[in-house]
């Protein structure tokens, strides 16, 4: 097969970029290095029922952005491409993505997905058969049918994509060691497995000077948006807790934390979230959109249910309270699991979740200790791999792709 140098770099994302995604996907070191890179929303072709639902930015000044709304004209982007060409794909493998995935394979095109595996698996491992068939039949029935068939038919996709004529990934970013393996993506040993790291690594790196000492104790908690998260929608799921319940539970805890310990709790909000047009659901506090690592950094301690930015508080070794709730451990099947999350991360890092709702012996004191070992084998496990190279994932992946030919 001919072999042929990368010039050009396309993304394909499923969701409305902005100037966050723009930072995150390395745009100006790909253009810095010579390569032309295009950007592909196509959001509006896979959700067109709610894409007016979801938030978007001023994206003008982004060069090379294209937004798609049929699939018929992604198709004819896609068959426009050469050899000289890799995409990279920021979206899942599936019936409803299938069709980008089948059109690159026939147009022969080297595309790289993102196999890095951000949190321990929620499901705990059943050893005994009847617990396994029990598991199950509980994820079944907290599914409809249509829904039911649908995941048969991804997995069928997914193990059999050879039949179908997808080609596997040319290359798959790793990040922890639980990233080896994924199998979320058609992959094979032809699949080349470039070792890189969680892309919040990114952010560590630019500013992971020693931490100044802290003169006043102050919490920060990482916001998820939980009432409102656009994520819902895109999964077509309703949004899980309402804000008149979630927000006053949280405050609460806020307040209880805040006057035992005589400090104060500030809000690192999610990167997709709204509270500028909202009620100040957060009772005055500070609320700051943008700057999780800094706030992170700066903190004496961190709060959070299952947030990817608890990587921050790992690696700038703040201790984190794990906060959950009666609701929110009803979260526990079908496609929104946040219960399960929240335990699994909590037990990873050697933490039980405070469930807000019932605070009888709550000490919060013992919560500010660190399981040290467990926060080594959760940078190594879930962040970065031990003896991978400090670099920014995407000059990785850039000189990866300028020095090797890919077939």
């Amino acid at each position: 097969m001919a072999m042929k140098k990368i010039q050009k770099i396309v993304v394909i994302t499923a969701y409305p970029f902005n100037q966050r995604d723009y930072d995150r996907f390395g745009i100006e070191l790909f253009r810095s290095n010579g390569l032309t890179v295009e950007i592909w929303d196509i959001t509006s072709c896979l959700h067109k029922n709610i894409k007016d639902q979801l938030p978007t930015e001023e994206t003008s000044n982004f060069m090379g952005l294209q937004i798609f709304k049929e699939k018929c004209d992604i198709v004819s982007a896609i068959s426009s491409l050469n050899k000289g060409c890799i995409i990279i794909l920021n979206i899942g493998y599936n019936l409803n993505t299938f069709f980008v995935f089948r059109s690159i394979s026939k147009h022969k095109i080297n595309y790289c997905v993102l196999g890095m595996v951000p949190f321990p698996n929620p499901h705990p491992i059943q050893t005994s058969f009847k617990d396994r068939i029990v598991s199950i039949l509980k994820k079944v029935d907290a599914l409809r049918v249509k829904e039911i068939i649908q995941h048969l038919l991804n997995i069928i996709l997914l193990n059999y994509y050879f039949l179908f004529g997808i080609a596997p990934a040319s290359i798959i970013l790793l990040g922890g060691e639980k990233s080896a393996g994924n199998i979320s993506y058609p992959v094979n040993n032809t699949t080349i497995q470039l070792w890189t790291h969680m892309q919040d690594y990114d952010i560590y790196l630019q500013d992971k000077t020693e931490i100044n000492a802290i003169s006043k104790k102050n919490g920060v908690f990482l916001d998820e948006y939980l009432p409102f998260h656009p994520d819902f929608l895109c999964m077509g799921i309703g949004f899980p807790i309402s804000p008149d319940n979630y927000y006053p539970m949280l405050c609460n805890f806020f307040k209880i934390l805040e006057n035992s310990m005589k400090t104060e709790i500030g809000i690192a909000a999610h990167p997709r979230s709204d509270y500028e047009n909202l009620p100040d659901y957060y009772c005055g506090r500070s609320i700051i959109k943008g700057k999780t690592a800094h706030l992170v950094k700066e903190s004496s301690f961190v709060l959070a249910h299952m947030s990817t930015s608890i990587d921050f508080a790992v690696l700038y070794h703040k201790p984190i309270l794990f906060i959950t709730s009666d609701d929110l451990q009803k979260m526990n099947a079908g496609k929104n699991i946040t219960g399960l999350y929240i335990n699994a991360i909590a037990m990873e890092l050697g933490k039980i979740p405070i469930n807000i709702d019932h605070l009888s012996g709550f000490n919060a004191e013992n919560e500010m200790k660190i399981n040290e070992e467990a926060y080594r084998n959760y940078k190594n496990l879930y962040i970065k791999k031990q003896g991978t190279p400090e670099k920014p994932m995407w000059e990785i992946f850039c000189t990866y792709i300028q020095q090797e030919t890919i077939s």
